[in-house]
């Protein structure tokens, strides 16, 4: 068949928009080691589940195994992402998806690195494109971050 035998011509593929990862960073007055061990295994003790959960204030949110997890006073547990990489001391990389589906899990990766006698923690956060609202979500995120960061670094003595 001809191509003019078509009312009309199909369309041209649209490139699609690729939303850049955000990254956000704080320093701590501890070793590598140490920062991680604050983000991660006492993040109970600075995740301001407040504003920043799916249940609300009296969650507990933990690292379990493989898993972030978030559990209410009530014992509910939501998985809010798989870990990908688990390097103490040195990176922590994970699927985030609080509050919705792993397929439309979104990517953590944070890097921890020597900075004298304190340790840069970088937080990057891709992978939006899983998501009909990404965009949406990339710009929530933007807006969170730092103050989710700002906790951890005062739980860990930073001073501003």
């Amino acid at each position: 068949m001809s191509p003019s035998l078509f009312s009309h011509a199909a369309e041209e593929p649209q490139p699609s928009k690729v939303l850049e990862p955000i990254t956000f960073e704080v320093t701590v007055p501890h070793a590598p080691e140490q920062a991680f061990e604050g983000f991660t295994d006492l993040i109970h003790l600075w995740w301001p589940v407040d504003t920043h959960s799916i249940f609300g204030d009296g969650s507990h949110v933990e690292f379990e195994e493989t898993v972030l997890t978030e559990t209410s006073d009530r014992d509910e547990v939501r998985n809010w992402g798989d870990i990908l990489e688990w390097e103490p001391g040195r990176l922590l990389s994970l699927t985030w998806h609080p509050g919705a589906g792993p397929l439309t899990a979104t990517r953590l990766e944070v890097r921890f690195t020597a900075e004298g006698q304190s340790t840069v923690v970088r937080l990057r956060h891709s992978d939006w494109g899983q998501a009909a609202d990404g965009a949406e979500r990339r710009l929530k995120y933007q807006q969170d971050w730092p103050s989710v960061l700002s906790k951890y670094a005062r739980f860990m003595g930073a001073i501003r």
